[in-house]
């Protein structure tokens, strides 16, 4: 290492190893064994030939390692009582760089203590990735590589320390979040060998597997992605090797959050633009966060199943810029005038089919976008003459639906509630005999194994034989556990208005009245809300009937008859 001026100021001397200790700044973490106990026999038989730099503190009486703290140690296992030292009156802060400055000058410095060692110098204000450059000999882009791998998950920092993984395949890897990370190590990397291991592939290789595996194809959203295009999540920003399409995200919840954001905002504005139209979503193929948002807000959303008919779409209008010549885009720009018409008769009948009852039009959830589709109103079968609904019929139907919708929440939230509840200190009413314990056993869940006598490492299932030999030995508080596991288990398959959602209710009145009264009253408050709006607009159509009827009974009186005989001349 070169001599600096601090140095050349300080004065050898020969201080006791007792009196030093470690720094916590060094940058080096790791030791090897065996290399230090090499050096501790060379220094056995030469001596320490290199002092260690050390600073005073504690009133000059102690002092704190800079640099050579692996001769020290190696020192303390030789046996030796001092060491000689360059002691240096700096500042922590001017003892801090030095040592980590002397660290990065080691041949054997690894690519983490390295990574450590640049944030280091960062952190202290001092430096910028260009100085660090021209301090070390080395490129900008090597300091900036180095600096990524601090945002390696320990497990791989592990790996790259110890030489199975590559700087290369590290720099890949550094580039994603600690989630996908953690799961990348998990699935591929945790094994050393076997079917889906991933380690020894080569780096671009690695780079196509993690974002085919671990991102998502931008090109499949329909949101604004102009912030996409500068997102340091974007493959396109974040990978070695680039093969030039729009990019991946591999920010899995904000892609998620941002989908869901223009779903429901798209939701609002058609119901405001197209007020004949209802929410609808099929189960099976939709944003299911979009569908419980807009539920939040207020919104009626119908399940559909996959019956309906696709609404016509708006053309699209030709532009000047993509055709050659002119007359091209005159040509298409009069198809675009007739498809316009032919959209605008389509809609405009569809709409009519819609307010006479014959039709139901839905703006559909879909996973990345919404589309407008149409339902026959007529119940499918042979019999096409079916009963159509009337306005406040289809009200009522709504207004059935969104207690349906009341109760199934309160029932799916108690479910959770029950499932995270601690009801093992309650006292259980009748006794059971010995074989209904032996079958109940098997919807004991593992949390409660040590309450039977079972270790807690054992595997998620009992033997017959182990089930024999808890029966045998029950005891009360066992027996409770075990019988109300079971209906916990059970309470699972409960659904809206089945028997067991209503022993659902049951169970959690006895042991959660509290927390069951604010599920209920939170989602009847919604549907009291929802039923008043309703019966509002029932209460709008039956006083635009009545006055209907009115004004044509009035027209009957009000218009003379005329004789048979003035019918017919007429």
């Amino acid at each position: 290492m070169e001599t600096t001026g601090n140095q050349a100021a300080a004065s050898i001397t020969m201080v006791a190893l007792s009196n030093i200790q470690p720094s916590s700044y060094n940058p080096r973490k790791n030791f090897d064994e065996e290399k230090l106990n090499e050096l501790a026999e060379s220094i056995r038989q030469q001596g320490v030939i290199q002092p260690i730099g050390i600073r005073p503190i504690d009133g000059n009486e102690k002092f704190e390692i800079i640099f050579g703290e692996r001769r020290y140690r190696a020192s303390v296992i030789a046996g030796l009582s001092e060491i000689p030292a360059l002691v240096m009156n700096v500042s922590i802060a001017t003892a801090k760089e030095m040592a980590i400055t002397e660290n990065l000058q080691r041949k054997d410095i690894s690519p983490i203590e390295e990574a450590y060692a640049y944030q280091q110098l960062l952190d202290s204000g001092h430096h910028d990735t260009k100085s660090l450059a021209v301090q070390f000999g080395k490129n900008e882009t090597y300091i900036r590589t180095r600096l990524k791998f601090n945002n390696l998950i320990p497990e791989f920092a592990l790996l790259l320390e110890n030489d199975e993984l590559t700087i290369s395949a590290a720099s890949e890897i550094c580039r994603y979040s600690e989630s996908i990370q953690q799961d990348l190590y998990e699935k591929h990397f945790k094994n050393t060998a076997g079917y889906g291991t991933w380690r020894g592939m080569k780096a671009s290789e690695l780079a196509k597997n993690i974002e085919q595996h671990y991102t998502t194809d931008l090109m499949r959203f329909h949101f604004d992605k102009s912030k996409c295009l500068s997102c340091p999540h974007n493959t396109n920003n974040m990978e070695l090797f680039c093969d030039g399409s729009c990019g991946s995200c591999a920010n899995r919840s904000c892609l998620a959050e941002r989908n869901t954001d223009f779903i429901v905002k798209k939701a609002v504005q058609i119901l405001e633009t197209h007020p004949t139209f209802s929410l609808g979503y099929n189960e099976f193929n939709c944003d299911e966060t979009a569908v419980n948002r807009l539920a939040e807000l207020g919104y009626e959303l119908e399940k559909l199943s996959f019956s309906q008919k696709q609404y016509p779409q708006t053309p699209q209008q030709p532009k000047r810029e993509e055709y050659e010549t002119e007359e091209e885009f005159q040509q298409d720009t009069d198809r675009y005038d007739q498809a316009v018409e032919q959209y605008a008769e389509q809609c405009k009948e569809l709409v009519r089919k819609s307010e006479e009852g014959e039709i139901s039009l839905y703006a559909q959830i879909g996973h990345y976008d919404i589309t407008l589709c149409y339902i026959d109103v007529a119940k499918q079968g042979n019999t096409k003459n079916s009963e159509q609904l009337t306005e406040i019929q289809k009200l009522e139907k709504k207004d059935i639906r969104n207690k349906e919708i009341a109760h199934e929440k309160t029932v799916k939230d108690t479910k959770e509630q029950i499932l995270n509840a601690d009801i093992t200190e309650s006292k259980f009413g009748a006794d059971e005999d010995k074989m209904m314990y032996f079958f109940l056993l098997s919807s004991l869940r593992k949390e409660h194994f040590s309450i039977v006598g079972i270790e807690n490492d054992h595997s998620p299932y009992l033997t017959g034989e182990e089930k024999i030999q808890i029966i045998a030995n029950l005891t009360p508080k066992a027996k409770a556990v075990i019988r109300r596991d079971f209906l916990i288990e059970n309470f699972k398959t409960g659904y809206s208005d089945d028997a067991v959602a209503q022993l659902l209710i049951e169970f959690a009145q006895k042991h959660m009245p509290e927390e069951l009264a604010e599920i209920k009253n939170a989602y009847d408050t919604e549907y009291e809300k929802r039923h008043q709006r309703i019966e509002e607009k029932k209460a709008v159509i039956k006083e635009h009937k009545e006055g209907k009827t009115t004004k044509s009974k009035a027209d009957k009186v009000s218009k003379p008859k005329q004789p048979k005989e003035q019918e017919a001349a007429a």
